[in-house]
């Protein structure tokens, strides 16, 4: 299996766009990365699934443009219809990590003849962290820079036994590159600033397949965040032992193997 990088126009700039190469059957998978991480963290896993994989990298991530907002309704949902849009992908099954669930969740809400199924890993309609504790973030990175900023927080989010992984430390060193931290400060208070629980019902009116997929050693967004998430999309929640908040990196198999079981309980989800 091969992939592709595509540029994309998007509202606020250019998106780059990985994907799988060949023909492949079925509805497109979609995955949305966590926030100030990149759509390289979804490799692992587009290799092992069977139908097409579209990952982007959203505004301020990866090769793709850094203006804002960045903001779940006003800045990444556009971003995801915008690759929709251009790859002539009418509906699709979305998968998405940490904040990237959320954006999944908030796109079925808005736009619910696009989502034939969600899954998300480690996600949450509104962490509830106050100002100030996203404010102690921020002055932490302008400290440390964007990278050793990262670099000291990977080893904390993930599992116990993933914590002297040297593959999860080179994707993630990657997908968070080297960008300015005024950029990665405006995304922080935007991901934790976050609330979509105004939506969620929507999601379950439509009846769109939710699987919620949190890792019981994850700090960042625990299990219950989880629970919630699924209760309130009419979806079901699920655990993966041992993992913390990066699952995609943590347990690439069983992600894969979730992906697949809940996209094959969806169906292909025809309008």
């Amino acid at each position: 299996m091969g992939l592709d990088r595509v540029s994309v126009a998007g509202p606020a700039g250019r998106l780059s766009v990985v994907r799988t190469t060949g023909d492949r059957p079925g509805n497109p998978l979609l995955l949305i990365h966590p926030i100030n991480s990149a759509a390289v963290v979804w490799a692992d896993v587009a290799a092992l699934l069977d139908r097409p994989v579209v990952a982007l990298d959203l505004r301020g991530h990866g090769d793709s443009g850094q203006a804002g907002p960045f903001t779940v309704e006003e800045g990444y949902v556009p971003d995801v219809l915008a690759v929709l849009d251009t790859l002539g992908l009418d509906r699709v099954h979305l998968g998405g990590g940490s904040l990237g669930g959320t954006i999944s969740v908030a796109l079925a809400a808005l736009h619910p003849r696009r989502v034939a199924s969600v899954t998300t890993f480690g996600s949450t309609l509104g962490t509830g962290v106050p100002a100030e504790a996203i404010g102690a973030m921020v002055t932490e990175l302008e400290a440390k820079g964007t990278a050793g900023y990262f670099a000291d927080l990977v080893p904390a989010i993930v599992g116990r036994a993933h914590r002297d992984s040297a593959r999860i430390r080179e994707v993630m060193a990657e997908a968070v590159g080297t960008r300015p931290e005024t950029v990665v400060a405006d995304i922080l208070h935007g991901a934790f600033g976050a609330d979509i629980r105004h939506l969620a019902g929507k999601v379950a009116a439509a009846g769109i397949p939710v699987l919620a997929v949190a890792g019981d050693e994850d700090p960042t967004c625990p299990p219950a965040m989880s629970r919630e998430l699924a209760e309130a999309t009419g979806g079901t929640a699920a655990e993966l032992a041992g993992t913390g908040h990066l699952p995609m990196l943590e347990e690439t198999e069983r992600v894969a193997d979730l992906l697949r079981q809940h996209i094959a309980s969806a169906g292909e989800g025809q309008p």
